[in-house]
């Protein structure tokens, strides 16, 4: 469990800056956390928060990483494919490494392994995913009767 929380700090604990339409965007990843899930497939999610704030999910190999990032600025929502696109192409050989630890090292349902100063909203909705993993709970809220 150690390694994963020093590969975690090594590799996410940072600041990343892209050009986006022609602007510097400054992204800041203020928490990780890993989850074990009962499918093998890949797939990935995007939780907006606020126009600041959001958090990026990778499932693949039976484990879900999510990463939450807060942005320097409010920025149109016509930006977020490039955003993700190039998030996804700097963020996935890190994502690899974590899981190809986890793999070999990790035993548990859910944990935090990176809680860098976030906002209230974003600590909320980390807490809420890693309760949800540990009780074995959908991650998504049905409000109303199918």
């Amino acid at each position: 469990m150690i390694n994963l929380y020093a590969l975690t700090q090594r590799e996410f604990a940072k600041d990343l800056i892209f050009q986006i339409d022609d602007e510097a965007v400054t992204l800041s990843i203020k928490g990780v956390l890993i989850a074990r899930v009962d499918k093998d497939t890949h797939n990935f999610s995007f939780f907006e928060l606020d126009g600041q704030q959001f958090v990026l999910s990778v499932q693949m190999k039976g484990f879900v990483i999510y990463i939450g990032i807060e942005a320097d600025e409010e920025f149109d929502e016509e930006a977020y494919p490039e955003l993700m696109r190039a998030l996804m192409e700097h963020l996935l050989p890190s994502i690899g490494m974590l899981i190809a630890e986890a793999e070999r090292e990790y035993r548990g349902k859910a944990d935090l392994l990176l809680d860098d100063n976030m906002g209230r909203d974003m600590k909320e909705f980390f807490y809420g995913l890693l309760v949800r993993h540990k009780q074995g709970r959908s991650i998504y809220e049905q409000t109303e009767i199918a």
